[in-house]
């Protein structure tokens, strides 16, 4: 019969085999907040590095595209409003 898992080690998504291998890691503290600073920076830079920018071809057509998907809602909208205004306004007077 199998070892039932715990809730915890289910949470790890880890295959029973594994979770007799697998160790906690604790939160390293160590240093003061300039060295802590500073290696979060060198981490930052590092991630920069592995991002993937559009290229101003892609930068202007998703522009056009959302500019002009808010201006046809706006126009939209804006034809709805007047059309209602006019509904409330023949009911009221």
């Amino acid at each position: 019969m199998a070892k039932r898992r715990t809730r915890k080690k289910r949470a790890l998504n880890l295959p029973p085999e594994a979770e007799k291998s697998a160790k906690v890691v604790p939160l390293q503290k160590e240093g003061n907040f300039i060295t802590r600073a500073k290696q979060f920076l060198y981490e930052v830079k590092i991630e920069f590095k592995k991002i993937t920018w559009p290229s101003r071809k892609e930068t202007v057509a998703t522009t056009t595209a959302v500019i002009s998907f808010t201006l046809f809602i706006a126009f939209y909208l804006g034809m709805v409003d007047a059309i209602l205004s006019k509904i409330v306004q023949w009911l009221v007077y």
